[in-house]
């Protein structure tokens, strides 16, 4: 399978915000992340690195924003 985890990473630490992501969809100034089993999650931010090797996608916050909604 090729789902994914999806870190959310800041200065000081990495944070994984949800696993087993099959759709990653961009909603203007944030993504909606959808699991394997329909889970969904809009978080704002932007992607700073996809690993296909290691199905990881690594987002960061854009500065005034709030991170997941």
């Amino acid at each position: 399978m090729c789902e994914a985890r999806v870190y959310l990473d800041s200065d000081k630490e990495e944070q994984q915000i949800m696993r087993d992501v099959v759709l990653v969809q961009p909603e203007g100034d944030a993504y909606l992340l959808v699991s394997l089993l329909g889970e969904q999650k809009l978080v704002q931010g932007r992607i700073t690195k996809i690993d296909f090797l290691q199905h990881t996608v690594h987002m960061e916050r854009v500065p005034g924003s709030t991170g997941q909604s």
